[in-house]
C-alpha cells in the first residue's frame, strides 16, 4: 500500500502542476495571418487624401477669417460669441440650433435638434466641437471629410468625401 502511494501522490502533483500551466491563445483555424492588400492600400489612398485636404482647409479656414483656430483633432473653429452656460462635457443634454453648409455657402440642412453628447447622434467633428464650447455660445466649424460624413456622404445632400461648415448656437 505504502508503494502504491509513493507511486500515486508524486504523479498526482505531476499532473496537478501541468494542469495549472497557462498555455498560449491558439488563432482560430480561419483566422491566419494574411495581409489584406486592398486595404492596406485603400487605407494609404484614404491618409493621402486626408491630408490633402487639412492643406486646402487651412488656406480656405485662413482667407475666410483670421480667427479661425486649428483642433487637435483637425477640424477648424471659431467661437463667434459667448455665453455664460456651463461647459459642454459627455453626457450632457443639448439643444442646437445647426445651419449645415456647403464650403461654396450654399445651405444643405437647417434644423434645431436635441442631442446627449458622447451618444453619436451627430458627426464626431462636430460632437468634439461642441466640447469647446459653453452653454449659450455660437460657433463656426469647418469639418473636414474624415471627420463628418466621410467616404460614404449623407446622400443626397452631401457627397461622399465632402468637408462642411456647421454654423452652431447652444442653447441654454
Amino acid at each position: 500500500m505504502s508503494k502504491i502511494l509513493k507511486i500515486i501522490v508524486p504523479l498526482f502533483l505531476c499532473l496537478l502542476l501541468i494542469s495549472c500551466i497557462k498555455h498560449s491563445p491558439q488563432l482560430p483555424s480561419n483566422k491566419g495571418n494574411v495581409v489584406d492588400n486592398n486595404a492596406v492600400s485603400l487605407l494609404a489612398i484614404n491618409q493621402n487624401l486626408a491630408k490633402k485636404e487639412d492643406v486646402f482647409l487651412k488656406k480656405f479656414a485662413l482667407q475666410k477669417d483670421k480667427a479661425f483656430k486649428r483642433s487637435e483633432m483637425g477640424f477648424w473653429y471659431k467661437i463667434v460669441q459667448t455665453g455664460n452656460g456651463s461647459k459642454i462635457k459627455d453626457s450632457v443634454n443639448c439643444e442646437i440650433s445647426c445651419r449645415l453648409l456647403s464650403l461654396k455657402g450654399k445651405v444643405l440642412q437647417k434644423e434645431v435638434k436635441k442631442i446627449i453628447i458622447g451618444k453619436k447622434q451627430v458627426v464626431v467633428g462636430l460632437e468634439e466641437g461642441l466640447k469647446l464650447m459653453n452653454k449659450g455660445d455660437s460657433a463656426t466649424f469647418i469639418i473636414p471629410w474624415y471627420l463628418g460624413y466621410g467616404m460614404k456622404g449623407d446622400e443626397p445632400s452631401i457627397p461622399p468625401y465632402t468637408s462642411i461648415i456647421f454654423e452652431i448656437k447652444v442653447h441654454n
